[in-house]
């Protein structure tokens, strides 16, 4: 198959290297719009690189309809856009953002096509999502779910102690958004950096959590569920001092009048923040736990535990390898047309069949990500 990468950041670009590396892959078209990306992966085995401004539609669909499967990795504002095209395209896509618009917009239009369209598959949305899949293929029906996960710097520095190792903007949009939860059989929306407290992280030590929109298709796939959230892991104090910025106003989008000058405070903090939150050394850590009980409560659980770190040696990040392997494993099973399904399919879904699920576990451990699973004959 010939695939198309569409976005070659720090994730993206770790996409396109491990598609390339698949007997089944023939070709890799490396598309960004930035030529300092598109630079770190020319000369690599089977990669071709291509200068794209998504903005430019014809030429986007153009280059999806040169390629067999699509993998989308930009940023959440601009991730709805890329499934789109694939789908206007008539290509497969799998896509990693987390983006404002409901991905099942393009369902009808996508399963007339009997394409295949894979949002949401990343870490958290998309392993994560898997494990929650594959729970519920193991107790038969779910009643709770809590998702912990936080990509932290190995060595922290003050004073946010945290270094982003994906897009800030998407990270601020985490700390700013609305949290879908369900509560008792109730969906509902609460505020984002709420429900704070502490765990000891084995491993890791003592970090914070709090709720973040995370969930993404989940409350849609399991509407009985009793009680569903994803909890943002960080060290502990970094939640309080994000959470003045949000309440004061940093976060907001609506236009300020300075001295005769517009000015937008998000796009001002995101300027301030990107100094603070890239202070330190790159060596990061992937740190996620999921608990899924079953309608037997706690006796009835089987939970989920990932700890990942840097790879040194590759100078790959914890949190693009723990985003890209379920990305190109979810490809590579769309590729071989193995799903049968057509239209929107999410991550769990795809977990709920045992031999699919084992087929991502496999390649993860391969890559040397091991997803620790306790309960029900795991």
């Amino acid at each position: 198959m010939k695939v198309l990468v569409v976005g070659c950041g720090k994730v993206g670009s770790e996409i396109a290297r491990d598609l390339a590396k698949e007997s089944e892959v023939d070709s890799v078209i490396a598309a960004d719009a930035s030529p300092e990306n598109l630079k770190k992966l020319r000369g690599v085995e089977k990669i071709t690189t291509r200068r794209l401004d998504i903005s430019q539609k014809k030429a986007a669909l153009q280059m999806m309809r040169n390629a067999d499967l699509v993998c989308g990795a930009l940023p959440g504002r601009i991730g709805f856009q890329v499934m789109a095209n694939a789908v206007e395209a008539g290509r497969d896509i799998v896509d990693i953002s987390y983006t404002p618009e409901n991905p099942f917009k393009l369902h009808s239009e996508a399963r007339d096509k009997e394409i295949v369209l894979v949002p949401q598959c990343g870490v958290a949305p998309g392993l994560s999502n898997m494990c929650v899949g594959d729970a519920d293929r193991r107790l038969g029906s779910i009643s709770k779910t809590r998702i912990f996960v936080g990509g932290l710097p190995q060595k922290p520095v003050g004073p946010l102690n945290y270094r982003i190792v994906f897009s800030l903007e998407d990270v601020i949009n985490e700390y700013s958004r609305p949290v879908n939860v369900i509560e008792k059989g109730e969906k509902k929306q609460v505020e984002p950096l709420s429900g704070k407290g502490f765990l000891n992280f084995p491993g890791v030590g003592k970090l914070e959590y709090f709720l973040t929109d995370g969930l993404g298709s989940l409350p849609r796939s399991f509407p009985k569920v009793r009680d569903m959230a994803e909890l943002t892991l960080r060290y502990p104090g970094h939640a309080d001092m994000m959470n003045t910025l949000r309440v004061l106003g940093f976060f907001d989008r609506r236009m300020l009048d300075v001295d005769g000058h517009k000015m937008e405070p998000r796009r001002l903090s995101l300027t301030l923040l990107k100094d603070a939150m890239t202070l330190g050394s790159p060596e990061d850590l992937l740190a996620m736990k999921i608990e899924v009980e079953g309608r037997g409560g706690e006796k009835d659980l089987v939970s989920y535990h990932v700890l990942d770190y840097y790879d040194s040696r590759r100078q790959v990040s914890a949190m693009a390898r723990t985003t890209a392997y379920p990305c190109t494993s979810v490809a590579l099973l769309v590729g071989m047309k193995k799903l049968g399904r057509r239209g929107v399919v999410t991550p769990e879904k795809i977990a709920e069949n045992k031999s699919h699920f084992g087929y991502v576990m496999s390649r993860l451990r391969k890559k040397k990500v091991e997803v620790r699973i306790k309960g029900r004959s795991s």
